[in-house]
């Protein structure tokens, strides 16, 4: 356990009691914890990692800092990765697959692990999600290992950190690997332990993390019993699956107007396009060995709406 104490430790085992995973390594950030994850299942030069091709450009450029290459794989209306685009592509070159629940959306890791090779391991990354589930099963629970992070930004907000879960014989000490001396990557692996005095704040920060999933899921109930549903459609979820929506992606209806817009801003929160430029297209991949699999396409782009935070 990182505290002596009890209070601090009750949230650590919370934590991984909730995430599904045995024992936890706290470290610097989300992006030390994926390349302490990519390196203790000995992850590097000229494996393939497939990416979602959507959202934070940090999941591809941990596999760019341990050297290995990551395959972009484009993600349908769910904006997540699904199974069959997955598995077609793999290689024999391929080591991991990095599912990250986006936005709070459960990605289906049960259907990937099934459809990828038995030696290739699957990282959830829950970052972005606090309360989902994928039929029926907690997210984090199902993959190989676990990352997250606890920026500012995040369901567990500390304003700084992460943690990688898993095994305990293969997180133990995971956070104090890594070669700081390879200049020619991107930047160094950063395996910098976890800021000692952020561990008191974790307890509140759980307890502000189910408050706000509670809020969060109330208003898009609102939202899906309003008028305002007939013009924006919600992604759809699996069977037996919910959605922690820490951004609600919403897909518009030919019949939704500026007027409907400005009603589901008040109504729900700010909402932007997402970024037309998948990761793939940024200038820090190009010209580095990458590999884009089209996937499942989507026919709209959506609206992404941060909830506000309640008072």
């Amino acid at each position: 356990m990182p505290s002596t104490d009890p209070v601090v430790d009750a949230a650590v085992r919370d934590l991984l009691d909730r995430w599904g995973q045995p024992a936890a390594a706290f470290c610097a950030s989300g992006g030390a914890a994926l390349e302490a994850a990519l390196e203790v299942l000995e992850v590097g030069a000229g494996a393939e990692v497939v990416v979602p091709d959507v959202g934070c450009h940090s999941v591809a450029a941990a596999v760019v800092r341990v050297g290995a290459v990551p395959v972009f794989v484009g993600v349908g209306e769910g904006l997540t990765l699904h199974p069959p685009d997955v598995a077609a592509a793999c290689s024999a070159r391929t080591r991991a697959v990095i599912a990250v629940h986006q936005y709070g959306l459960p990605c289906d890791v049960p259907g990937i692990v099934a459809a990828v090779p038995r030696d290739v391991a699957v990282i959830e990354d829950v970052a972005q999600t606090w309360g989902s589930t994928t039929r029926g099963v907690p997210a984090g629970s199902t993959g190989t290992l676990t990352v997250t992070s606890f920026g500012p930004s995040k369901p567990v907000a500390l304003g700084a950190g992460g943690a990688l879960l898993g095994p305990a014989d293969l997180v133990s000490g995971a956070v104090a690997r890594g070669d700081t001396s390879d200049r020619h990557r991107p930047r160094p692996p950063s395996p910098a332990r976890f800021p000692a005095p952020l561990y008191p704040l974790l307890p509140a920060a759980v307890a502000e993390a189910d408050r706000q999933l509670a809020s969060r899921r109330a208003a898009v109930e609102r939202f899906t019993g309003g008028d305002l549903a007939r013009h924006f459609r919600l992604p759809g979820l699996l069977p037996g699956s919910s959605a922690g929506w820490t951004r609600v992606p919403l897909y518009p209806a030919r019949s939704a107007t500026p007027h409907h817009l400005a009603q589901l801003t008040d109504a729900l929160g700010a909402a932007q396009r997402m970024h037309p430029r998948p990761p793939s297209a940024l200038p820090m991949f190009r010209g580095r060995d990458t590999r884009v699999v089209t996937g499942t396409r989507r026919p709209v782009e959506p609206l992404l709406v941060k909830i506000g935070r309640p008072s």
